[in-house]
């Protein structure tokens, strides 16, 4: 197989690799992990380019500089994906309720200091688990409760008596609408 060919073959399936990248980005299904679906997906990217490049250069001096150019942009790929995942606090859950195989899961997070609550529908497990936001509170918010009202309404009720109804999408686990109040002293 000639140069050239074993390059254009690498080439596309390096441009595969980036369309499955932007697939995660858009995220359709609302996967749980997506984020590391596209993280894995660029840096298979920059190897098979990186590759093609390595393979269209003759032996010597240009093969090397895009070795280590490509050596280069892989380590910095790690090391930029690993500091953005240290910058992600993960949420602790307070509730959960079950239902039809979804779970709807109240989360505590800490933004800065003080506490912000939110509610998440979720489905499936492994690496394909979903996750959708339903409602996301302020900081010093009260904890919000969270149950289903039918197989496909979640229901979340806030002290002073808010309560917010959202639909759920069976298959993609599309929540619509998602509420995120704007004042603590209003619904």
């Amino acid at each position: 197989m000639s140069r050239l060919r074993s390059a254009v073959i690498l080439m596309a399936l390096a441009l595969l690799a980036v369309g499955l990248g932007g697939l995660s980005v858009m995220d359709p299904f609302h996967l749980r992990h997506a984020r590391w679906y596209t993280s894995g997906a660029v840096l298979v990217a920059i190897v098979l380019v990186t590759v093609a490049f390595a393979v269209v250069a003759r032996r010597g001096l240009l093969r090397g500089l895009v070795a280590v150019v490509g050596g280069v942009a892989v380590v910095g790929w790690i090391a930029l994906v690993w500091l953005a995942s240290q910058l992600v606090s993960e949420s602790v859950p307070i509730s959960e309720s079950d239902s039809e195989g979804r779970q709807l899961v109240v989360l505590e997070g800490r933004a800065t200091i003080d506490p912000a609550y939110a509610v998440v529908v979720r489905a499936g497990s492994g690496p394909f688990a979903q996750e959708s936001m339903v409602y996301q509170g302020l900081e010093e918010g009260p904890v919000p409760t969270a149950r289903f009202v039918d197989a496909d309404t979640v229901e979340v009720t806030t002290p002073p008596g808010c309560t917010y109804r959202s639909e759920v999408e069976a298959g993609t686990l599309e929540v619509t609408p998602v509420h995120r109040p704007f004042r603590l002293d209003t619904c």
